[in-house]
């Protein structure tokens, strides 16, 4: 029986998201865009564990659920599909649905399967329309993200049986061609899948790929991977990856799909036959083994961090990954400071329980709080604006207040926003290496922190947790009494430009966002321009909740500000 299916939206909004919040991962995504992308930590999240952990696999509340991840900063998702030789599909449910269809197409009573509880409407389309439909509506360049999706393949158990292992699949039963996995992506995302074919097509030419025709903010960093020239000057890769401002800004691409496991009941999957669309297993993940300290708020192993060495080549964190256990409802404040080690350690934590025992689309809260603490940049309540001092009236617009950043040591690493007038040291980048760093032996104003880095160095920002991490233990190893290890560093961003847009290239950079940023007589209209794009998509986004106003499910909305926790690898 082939099921009708029924097309998922994009539901969510971005009341789940405070201003600070909504900054916080522009700015973090901003200065890792020309980081390659293996090197990029995100925070990701079983589907199965997050949506249905309670055993519902309804097309609405999937939906929902999935939209909400997105909105919460969630751009890694492992996905468990199942498919059905009985219903010629694949399926988010376990269990192949009944051969009695619904005569309703747009009726999503659900049927009971056992455990389970599943709508015959709900199917791998529905979650490669919420993709598409997300794509679509954050296509801005303020909004786009590039995403990842990772397959873990399933047969379904006989809807008969439907508490028992599935069956073993003959030869004949398995996923025709039309109806592999990246065909089946590929048909509804085609436009925005950066394939298996694209990456080695790109690596044997840089020069007329990565390096080509790419402006000064969508090049790839060079230092993070192997290159080779050959006798025609032709220069090529056999490890590197594009960065997310390539990918986004001049491909226009935003997803990447990887395949996890297969079941043994399905060991005759044609694995080659998704080769042109899906990248193989473990090509975009590296399970690293990990282990806690005994308060379990840091890692005791598996961290990237040396402090005996700067080079890349011993400090290998592509594409690393790996789950964190144990996050129980009341563990708020340990489950926060190990997710920053795990970002500080260049490990992308992966969360595959049902947090409190609700999904994401009946209780966000945890999941946003998840999402918010693995942020290695910004302190929690970073950067404050202005708004937020006494007095704040009568500072001007154009005021230089809380607009420049600082890595705090007394925040464990992670940044503040201050006043740019204030002299401090600088951090600077050494022979444009991602660890190495020293400081400025003198103080400046944030202004003057360009030309106060010594010879072989320049002023920059770390683009990665790990960056972050070398940088911070670099401040600590140089202090040398109570007054200055407890000192703020500059770091090279700042919003003195438009407030809310935070921008590297030093005090005169111009937010990216918003052309003509710099012409004088503009500013006091652009300043609060970045507030109000938030309001603008908010806005746009709550009539488009309302547009779909029956396809979500009462549930509380509460706008977090994260667990107040903060720590970095030791």
């Amino acid at each position: 029986m082939q099921l009708s299916s029924m097309s998922g939206s994009y539901t969510s909004d971005f009341s789940l998201l405070n201003s600070t919040f909504w900054v916080d991962l522009l700015s973090q995504r901003d200065v890792s865009s020309q980081v390659p992308i293996n090197y990029v930590t995100q925070p990701s999240i079983a589907l199965t564990a997050a949506c249905f952990g309670n055993n519902q696999y309804l097309r609405d509340a999937g939906s929902l659920c999935l939209s909400d991840l997105l909105t919460i900063g969630y751009r890694r998702f492992i996905i468990d599909v199942y498919w059905s030789h009985s219903n010629q599909q694949w399926l988010l449910c376990p269990v192949s649905i009944p051969s009695t269809p619904t005569t309703d197409e747009s009726d999503e009573s659900p049927y009971t399967l056992g455990n389970y509880t599943c709508s015959g409407l709900f199917d791998l389309t529905t979650i490669t329309d919420v993709l598409r439909s997300y794509i679509r509506f954050s296509s801005a360049d303020i909004d786009s993200t590039l995403l990842f999706v990772v397959f873990n393949v399933h047969a379904a158990a006989d809807s008969n049986n439907p508490d028992q292992p599935a069956p073993t699949l003959s030869s004949t039963e398995l996923p025709p061609q039309s109806h592999l996995l990246g065909g089946i992506a590929n048909k509804d995302l085609d436009a925005f899948i950066y394939t298996p074919p694209d990456l080695a097509k790109e690596r044997s030419n840089l020069n007329e790929s990565w390096y080509h025709g790419t402006s000064s903010r969508t090049s790839v960093l060079q230092e993070y991977f192997t290159t080779i020239t050959d006798a025609d000057n032709i220069l090529s890769t056999p490890d590197g990856w594009p960065c997310q401002a390539y990918l986004i800004n001049k491909l226009a691409k935003r997803l990447i799909l990887g395949r996890g496991s297969i079941d043994p009941q399905l060991q005759g999957y044609n694995v080659s036959g998704d080769e042109p669309y899906i990248f193989s297993a473990n090509y975009i993940e590296n399970v690293v083994d990990v282990s806690t300290t005994s308060d379990r708020n840091g890692l005791q192993s598996g961290c990237f961090y040396d402090p005996q060495t700067t080079s890349l080549k011993n400090i290998n964190s592509s594409w690393s990954l790996s789950t964190l256990d144990g996050i129980g409802p009341n563990t708020s404040s340990s489950a926060a400071l190990l997710l920053q080690n795990y970002t500080g350690c260049g490990i992308s934590p992966v969360i595959n329980e049902t947090l409190g025992g609700q999904t994401a689309n009946i209780e966000v809260d945890p999941y946003r709080n998840i999402s918010i603490s693995s942020m290695w940049s910004w302190a929690v309540g970073e950067p404050r604006n202005a708004s937020s001092l006494p007095g704040y009236e009568q500072i001007s617009a154009n005021n230089d207040v809380l607009r420049c950043a600082m890595l705090d040591p007394t925040s464990n690493g992670h940044w503040r926003a201050g006043n740019c007038s204030n002299a401090y040291r600088a951090a600077c980048r050494v022979d444009s290496n991602p660890y190495s760093w020293i400081l400025s032996d003198s103080k400046q104003s944030f202004s003057d922190s360009c030309n106060i880095c010594s010879s072989g160095s320049k002023f920059d920002v770390p683009r990665t947790g790990l960056e972050n991490t070398y940088l911070y233990h670099t401040v600590l190893s140089t202090s040398n009494d109570s007054t200055t290890v407890n000192e703020p560093v500059w770091i090279n961003l700042n919003s003195i430009n438009v407030q809310y847009c935070w921008v590297m290239g030093g005090a005169n950079a111009t937010c990216i966002y918003i052309g003509d940023a710099d012409n004088v007589g503009r500013r006091t209209i652009l300043v609060p321009t970045i507030a109000a794009i938030i309001i603008l998509v908010i806005t746009a986004s709550t009539i488009f909740v309302k547009c779909n106003s029956n396809r979500r499910i009462s549930r509380r909305k509460r706008v977090s500000q994260g667990w107040d926790y903060e720590g970095v690898p030791s």
